[in-house]
C-alpha cells in the first residue's frame, strides 16, 4: 500500500517536526571547543585531542589519528622516522588537563 490515509500522513509530518525539533535542541547543546589551547590540539587535523600520545620524535599527537596515518605510513609524520603503535607512549596527564577544560566548558555552557 504506497498510498497513505490522511491520517498515516498527518502522522508523518509530525514525526517529521519532532524530528526537527529534535535536531535543533542538539544544535543548542552542541559545545563549541574551537577555541581549545594550542596544547590540547593535534597538529595535523587541528582538532581537540580525546586521547594524546608522545611520538618518539617528541611530539604529541592524538591516538585516532597518528593510528589512522600509521594505515598508510609506518613513519612519524613529522621526523619520517619508522613509526609503529606500540611506539606510542600515553600522556595521561595532557589527557586529563584537556578533560578537566572540556568539562569547565561544558558547566560554563549549561549555566
Amino acid at each position: 500500500a504506497l498510498i497513505k490515509t490522511p491520517i498515516e500522513l498527518e502522522k508523518f509530518r509530525d514525526l517529521a517536526k519532532q524530528a526537527a525539533e529534535i535536531v535543533v535542541q542538539n544544535m543548542k547543546r552542541e559545545v563549541d571547543f574551537s577555541d581549545a589551547p594550542e596544547e590540547f590540539r593535534d597538529p595535523l587535523m587541528d582538532t581537540l585531542m580525546e586521547d594524546p600520545v608522545l611520538l618518539p620524535s617528541g611530539k604529541i599527537m592524538d591516538r585516532d589519528t597518528i593510528i589512522r596515518h600509521l594505515l598508510n605510513s609506518s613513519t612519524d609524520p613529522f621526523s619520517r622516522q619508522p613509526l609503529s603503535e606500540d611506539m606510542l607512549q600515553p600522556a595521561p596527564e595532557l589527557k586529563e588537563r584537556i578533560q578537566v577544560w572540556k568539562r569547565e566548558k561544558l558547566k560554563k555552557q549549561s549555566s
